[in-house]
């Protein structure tokens, strides 16, 4: 059996076709919900998120940085424009960041005049290794 074939049994996906029910657009019931884009984000970090620790401000916080994250480049949003989309203060979206940073999930990297940028390799990292924990007790479970 195969890896793809696996993923698609166990999450429920019909096999390989290319039905317009499974775009967007039908998934959401509507066509103007992505006129202002979407945001991929692996569905392990929606899973697991709590595994790291992060509280679900910190997820969201995480959630809005990538909306930022267009290319391999660490995303740079200000702590205003984060605030004003989360409707939380700029002091309270700096004490995610830097919560986030002594979970040692972000790292914040200061742009002189500039907003800083967010590197969120280290929660890669991170979900990376929980994934790895996971995998050897699926197995043993089998």
């Amino acid at each position: 059996m195969s890896k793809e074939f696996r993923f698609r049994a166990r999450s429920g996906f019909p096999a390989k076709e290319n039905s317009p029910s499974r775009s967007f657009a039908a998934r959401w019931g509507s066509t103007t919900l992505f006129d202002e884009g979407f945001v991929g984000v692996p569905a392990a970090f929606l899973r697991y998120y709590t595994r790291l620790a992060l509280s679900h401000g910190e997820a969201m916080f995480v959630l809005q940085l990538m909306s930022f994250k267009w290319n391999e480049n660490a995303p740079f949003p200000s702590y205003k424009t984060l605030s004003q989309r989360m409707d939380i203060t700029p002091e309270m979206a700096r004490r995610h960041a830097k919560s986030l940073e002594t979970k040692k999930l972000l790292t914040r990297v200061k742009r002189t005049g500039q907003s800083n940028a967010f590197d969120l390799r280290p929660l890669t990292q991170a979900l990376e290794a929980t994934l790895q924990e996971l995998r050897p007790a699926k197995t043993a479970a089998a």
